[in-house]
């Protein structure tokens, strides 16, 4: 008699799980900006998300921007995307996302990465988090990703996103 709800919770977990796959693969290749414009939960959560952060106005539109692609954090799958300052040639400033589409939970970084030429130079100090205060992997994730690119730029370069992704 008790396997009956057992069973039934089993199942549920199964479907929810997968229904979570199935929402950061359906992100996974797309931009940033063609998600805000497609996916009206993702569009929902990432303008609650930077709503009243003093950011510059190429975040509103996210138009400069690397595919998404599905991460394993903390044993969650996650969808990481990024988009950068079109003016500056994705140099200057840089915008790192995890997005859960099941929980429509938004994680971002905002960040200015060093420049490798100038050991004064501290603009990473003026990096900041966007949305709620993530989970500590989360956080972790993002900024090792963030230094992660920025070194494998030469000094004072960054590599744009390809044209594809460029709405």
């Amino acid at each position: 008699m008790k396997t009956k709800p057992l069973i039934a919770a089993l199942v549920l977990a199964g479907a929810t799980a997968t229904a979570a796959a199935a929402g950061v693969d359906g992100l996974v290749g797309k931009s940033p900006s063609r998600l805000l414009k497609q996916d009206a939960a993702f569009a929902k959560t990432y303008r609650a998300a930077i709503q009243g952060q003093d950011l510059p106005d190429w975040t509103q539109r996210l138009a400069v921007g690397f595919p998404a692609e599905a991460v394993d954090v903390g044993g969650r799958m996650l969808a990481l995307m990024s988009a950068c300052n079109p003016q500056s040639g994705c140099k200057e400033e840089r915008l790192y996302l995890l997005y859960a589409p099941a929980e429509k939970a938004l994680t971002g970084f905002f960040f200015l990465p060093p420049n490798g030429g100038d050991p004064g130079d501290h603009r990473m100090a003026l990096s900041r988090w966007i949305g709620k205060l993530p989970p500590k992997e989360r956080s972790d994730f993002l900024l090792q990703r963030a230094l992660q690119d920025a070194q494998d730029k030469a000094p004072g370069e960054a590599a744009a996103p390809p044209a594809a992704a460029r709405d």
